[in-house]
This record gives C-alpha cells, structure tokens and sequence, in this order.
C-alpha cells in the first residue's frame, strides 16, 4: 500500500506532467501559428516580387531566385499559367480549392514537410511550395525545452515532498503510531522531539500525555492490585453482579465454599449460583435496597452451611443508576455449630449429672429416714452411692480432659515406637478381656515409629480397646492390628459386637451420644470417650474412622504419619 507522500508524489507529477503537456501543446500551437503568419507575409512579398520580375521579363533571374531556394513557383493570369518553374517538391493541389479558406498550407509530403502558398498581384496569382523543417524544428526544440523544464520540476518536487514528508508526515506518522501503541497499553512508549517548530509541540505534548498515563495506568494497577489482594483476602464469599445480571468479580472464598466445577466470571448468576441465592439477588434487583438475611444453603445432599448474607446494590453518584449488586457470604456454620453444641452441652451435661445426682440424693435420703439400721440395705444404698459419686468424677475427668485438648494449640510430642505403645495397652487389658472370655488377637509389625504425646495416644488405643470389649459378646474375638503404609501407620481394632447402624456412625464421635445408651451407661461411660479419643487424633493431625455392620461386628481405623 503506498504511503502518503508516495500518493503526494504521484499526485505532484501527474499534475505537473499533465499541465507542461498542455503548455507544450498551447505553447507549440502559438509559437507555430506566429511562425506561419511571418512566414505568410513573407510569401506574399516573394510573391509580388517575382510578378515583378516576371513582368519585366527578367525570367532568368526569377529562375535563378526560385532555384536558389528550391522552391515551386507557378504564375497564373486569367485562369492560364504564364510562368512555372519546378523545384525539389511538388505543389500542393488542396491550395487551389475553393473550399479551402486558407491561402497557406503546411504539411508533410515524402517524409518532408512541405510549406504551399497562395498569393495575388494585382491580376496574377502565385502560388509558392518548398520545403521547411524551421517550424517542425521549433516544435522540437520547444518539447525538448519543456521536458528538461519538467524533469527540474519533478525533481524539485521530489525534494519538497521529501522534505515535507521528513519535516512533516513522519513526525505525524510516529505519532500516529505512538498513539496507537499508548491505546493498546504501552504507557513506556516515547518520541524523540523534532527540530522542526511546528511539529515539535506535537511530540511535546505527546510524550507528556504518555508520562501521564503512564502514571494513571500505575496508579490504576496498585489500586486494582490492592482492590484484588483485600478482596481475595477476605475470609467471606463476595460476588460482583453487574446489572446485565454477570458475575464479574468473585474471589476465593467463594470457590473455597460453594466449589464451582468452572469460572464463574462471565456466567449469568441465574445459571450458576445456589437456588435460594438467586432469589434473593433477583429480589434486590427489583427492590434496588439492600438485605441482610441469615439463610441457610444446600451446598451437596448431605452438607449444608449457614451465612450471614448482604446483597448491596451499587448505584451512581446521583442514585439514578444501577451499576450492580454486590453479595458478601459470612460462613457462620461453625458459629451455628457451637451454638447448637453449647445448647446439646448443657443439656447433656445436666442430664448426665442429673441420674446419679437423683440417686445419689434418693438413697441418702433413705438412709436419712432409719434404713441404717438394716446393715444390708445400708450397705447396698452405699456402694450405689458410691459407683454414682465414681460416675460423676468420671463425667467431670473427662470433660476436664476434651477441654484441656480443645484448648491446647500443640502438643508437646516426641519420637515413640507405636508397635510397642499398642502391644502394651494390648497387654494392660487381656485381664479385662479374659472377664468376658474375650481373647484379643494382635497383628503389630515391628518398630513403627510415630512422634506424637505418648500418654495420649496411649488413652486412645486404651480407650478404643476398652469400647470394644464392652460391646464385644462374650467368648469373641478382638483384633488389633498396627500396618506399615508408604508414610503413614494405620491402627485398626475389630470386634465381633453388635455393629452400629449407618445413622449413627457419623454421630458417635460426638459429646454424650451413645449407641445403646442403657448399656452404656451400665459399663459405666460417660459418652465423652470417643469424642476426646477423635479430638487426640486430630491434634495429632491423624485421622480416625468406623466401618461398622449391624450384628457383624466394628472395625475403628486411625492413620497417623510415620516419624522420619
């Protein structure tokens, strides 16, 4: 494609060109017309000069003339030709013709050019032919002249142009393209300043909107940055909703809770978003006020979580226009969760101190109204009294316990053989076991290191042990088994008991729920042991948990990293 000053260029030459072509051919057309007039008036004197001759009968002299110049003459009196004298080049007949107006003829004749005359003397006509190359070659020497001209003149504008051209279209060019390179983003780009007075304001000015949106760009992105750190940062789920209804802002929070199979930017919340949600951004949408609701979503069809939810919209300056709405998601779950936990605690731990405390009062006050005098009774109201005062410290140890590990950051831990750890719990409670003619079976590879608190881990195998004998038939089996994996240890410990059924598998690890709860309390459990057993092994950033059929028995399983 040719630039502009290759355009200019051609322009400038065609013109100039066209207009010396139409000089040439004015400038010829006059020159050759003056030309042709002198030369008709000097035939005419020629002409009256030979009549002259011829009538005073100086023919040879005439001839001599006429030979001299190479020419054709013919003298005509009354229609009859009384004088000819032939010379190099014939006359041409056209002069003669009355339809010719013109008493002068110039043509071209035999590769010559050929000049005819008419002319009268009184009653003699006389006409004159020869050949001339003067005005053919004044018409060359004048094309000749006009192209020299010309070619200067292309020449000099070639010079223009170019300096025009440098001076001019390039520096407007380069601003052009630097232009162009500050609209794609490229705020670093700069000019070098012109010489040139009045393309250097240009390139001044331009460079200084360059530094200033260089500037504003660098404003802008430390602000987005900002903007997108504190919001990326921020514990809540926050959309971003224009008003075309598009997600266009969402952060981390929010795939980190609702975890979305894809991007959410670019997707209508109608498509994408939690049911319940759309309602309510529907609703603000149409309302333009904003709401704060606690509302509670179906993230999957087993979790749900609770959230503090604000749907704000945005509006302009002057509230006349909704930009969008912006959605803040608090997760509130384990507020809900503790609240509901704090609730379940009190009343469980007033339940549970309530039995014994019942008893305890009942038989005392038995006793109190004369039963002391039966020893066997007194006796028996005792030991009852007893076995409940030992159930109540029991209930206090062990909520003293899951509140010391829920409270304590760390554990102080070491490096402990876990092969050893569970043969000698295995071995603390075969005595038990044999009570209920319960034989434990145990399968423990050797020097299984872990690092962890040892008296703690130690109440969790004890504990998961004891659980299982109490539950196990009498004359089963237990098995404990302790198995090396690529870089974990895993502990499994199965009975042969009744099983716990699906609902309940997913609730036994919480405070006070049990099972079988007449035969739990029987054996003498506070509810809390599986509870402190899973808080251990979380803090020991292990895993714990049951497979379990009813009337075939349970397996616990707890994984624990090998120490290097």
């Amino acid at each position: 494609m040719l630039k502009f000053h290759h355009k200019l260029l051609l322009l400038l030459w065609t013109v100039t060109i066209v207009s010396f072509i139409l000089l040439g051919i004015i400038v010829t057309h006059v020159v050759t017309q003056v030309v042709f007039d002198s030369q008709e008036r000097e035939l005419a004197h020629e002409s009256e000069h030979y009549v002259d001759l011829f009538k005073h009968g100086k023919k040879d002299q005439l001839k001599n003339i006429i030979e001299n110049k190479a020419l054709t003459v013919a003298i005509h009196k009354h229609g009859q030709e009384v004088f000819t004298e032939k010379g190099k080049v014939a006359t041409n007949p056209n002069i003669t013709e009355e339809a010719n107006p013109t008493h002068f003829i110039y043509d071209q004749h035999q590769g010559k050019h050929r000049f005819t005359s008419l002319n009268h003397s009184g009653n003699y006509r006389v006409i004159i032919s020869g050949v001339d190359d003067k005005v053919h070659d004044l018409r060359i020497q004048i094309w000749k002249y006009l192209a020299l001209i010309g070619v200067v003149v292309m020449i000099l504008l070639y010079l223009i142009v170019r300096y025009i051209h440098r001076s001019y279209i390039r520096p407007i060019n380069d601003v052009t393209y630097a232009t162009s390179l500050l609209v794609e983003g490229h705020y670093h780009i700069r000019i070098p300043e012109s010489n040139v007075k009045e393309t250097k304001a240009l390139f001044v000015t331009t460079n200084k909107l360059a530094r200033q949106l260089q500037r504003l760009n660098h404003a802008q992105k430390l602000q987005a940055h900002r903007l997108t750190t504190t919001i990326e940062n921020i514990p809540s789920s926050i959309l971003m909703i224009n008003n075309r209804g598009e997600v266009v802002v969402v952060n981390q929070a929010y795939y980190h809770n609702f975890k979305p199979t894809a991007s959410l930017k670019g997707e209508r919340y109608s498509t994408c978003l939690n049911p319940k949600l759309q309602q309510y951004v529907a609703e603000s949408f149409k309302t333009e006020k904003p709401m704060y609701e606690q509302i509670n979503l179906q993230l999957t069809e087993v979790h749900d979580k609770y959230f503090d939810m604000a749907c704000v919209p945005v509006h302009s300056s002057n509230q006349k226009y909704l930009y969008g709405i912006i959605v803040v998601l608090h997760d509130i779950t384990q507020l809900k969760k503790l609240e509901n936990l704090r609730r379940e605690f009190v009343a469980n731990v007033s339940h549970e101190l309530k039995t014994p405390i019942t008893s305890i009062k009942g038989f005392s006050e038995t006793l109190l109204d004369g039963a002391t005098q039966d020893t066997d009774s007194l006796e028996m109201f005792l030991n009852i009294i007893h076995k409940e005062s030992e159930r109540i410290e029991s209930l206090v140890s062990d909520l003293l316990d899951l509140s010391h590990i829920e409270q304590q950051a760390s554990l102080t831990t070491e490096r402990l053989n876990m092969s050893e750890l569970t043969l000698e719990a295995v071995l603390n409670l075969k005595h038990l076991a044999s009570e209920k003619a319960i034989q434990i079976i145990d399968d423990i590879d050797e020097d299984i290191f872990v690092k962890g608190h040892r008296d703690k881990l130690m109440q969790v195998i004890v504990n998961l042990i004891s659980n299982a004998i109490s539950y196990s038939t009498a004359e089963s089996q237990i098995q404990v088994r302790l198995t090396r994996l690529m870089h974990q240890c895993l502990l499994e410990i199965e009975d042969q008991g009744m099983g716990i059924a699906p609902e309940d598998q997913s609730r036994i690890f919480e405070r006070f729920y049990r099972v079988d709860k007449a035969r739990s309390r029987d054996s003498g459990g506070t509810g809390l042991g599986l509870s402190i057993t899973k808080h251990i092994i979380e803090a020991h950033e292990g895993q714990i948990e049951v497979d379990s059929e009813l009337g075939e028995g349970s397996t616990f399983k707890v994984t624990l990293d090998l120490s290097e």
